[in-house]
């Protein structure tokens, strides 16, 4: 006696593709409370036909259309939208609604004015409809909107900036002007003046007494050796001078000390040295 297995049955959704036409395209500019303002406009897609119209705050924006598959039943896309488009670039979205028979929206402006920051002007109406198993998912221009709003509340939200281009970074910048602060005025020339002979002062005295003392050559180091060193011991009285006059037009005090400091030892040196001969001889 043979021996069998039942087999159980599955089930598998299998999804074909197509493309799905956009029938029965209709866009019409509606009044409040009187309805329709003019007949609606129908608009061929395949075709790529646009409209313009014209709105204020007051009235609202229908559009309907109507999706059908290839054996020519209603489809349903996971995604239809209505993009409305600012001449400012600023961007709005708004899910189109689907009643079974067709997809319809209707934009009532005089709710809408905060969303769209009372931007009136030039609004570019786009399309988009997209599902996995479209082959022509899309995004159709249908026109443009000329819509006129009231002006901006005090209160109302402002637009959000808009993402500039990157590579605008590396354009040439504005060139930047410097605003120096005005000079300070200068101290009156009779103080520099004054100041100037006050410095002069010890000069003048040092050049006064060296006249009425007269210069003694007699106790001048008759050797060979002396003599170079008191030659040098003038010579570094000499430089410190000239170094003072040199501190005076250009050199700093840290500049200034640093040669004081070697000269100094140079000069004590050779005056000590120049002293020692004088005493023993």
């Amino acid at each position: 006696m043979g021996r069998y297995k039942q087999v159980g049955r599955s089930r598998f959704e299998v999804y074909v593709t197509g493309e799905i036409k956009v029938e029965n395209v209709e866009i019409a500019i509606l009044d409040t409370d009187l309805g329709n303002v003019e007949p609606p406009k129908k608009l061929n897609l395949s075709a790529e036909s646009s409209v313009s119209l014209l709105a204020n705050h007051l009235q609202k924006l229908r559009l309907s259309f109507q999706l059908v598959s290839p054996l020519g039943n209603a489809f349903e896309p996971n995604q239809v939208l209505l993009k409305l488009r600012h001449e400012t670039n600023i961007e709005h979205v708004f899910l189109v609604g689907n009643s079974g028979k067709e997809f319809e929206i209707i934009l009532d402006f005089l709710g809408l004015m905060d969303k769209l920051y009372y931007l009136s002007g030039k609004y570019n109406l786009q399309l988009i409809v997209g599902d996995a198993v479209m082959e022509n998912s899309f995004l159709c221009s249908l026109g443009h909107i000329d819509l006129d709003l009231p002006k901006v509340p005090n209160k109302a939200t402002r637009p959000p900036p808009q993402p500039t281009d990157p590579l605008l970074r590396f354009a040439p910048k504005p060139e930047i002007t410097h605003i120096f602060r005005a000079a300070e005025k200068c101290a009156l020339m009779k103080l520099y003046l004054a100041f100037l002979v006050l410095v002069l002062v010890p000069l003048a005295g040092f050049l006064i007494g060296l006249c009425r003392l007269g210069v003694n050559l007699m106790n001048f180091p008759a050797s060979r050796v002396a003599a170079t060193y008191a030659v040098l011991f003038h010579v570094g009285i000499a430089a410190i001078l000239c170094f003072y006059v040199l501190f005076w037009l250009q050199l700093n005090i840290f500049t200034m000390l640093r040669i004081l400091f070697f000269l100094g030892i140079f000069v004590v040196y050779v005056g000590h040295k120049t002293l020692s001969k004088l005493k023993f001889s």
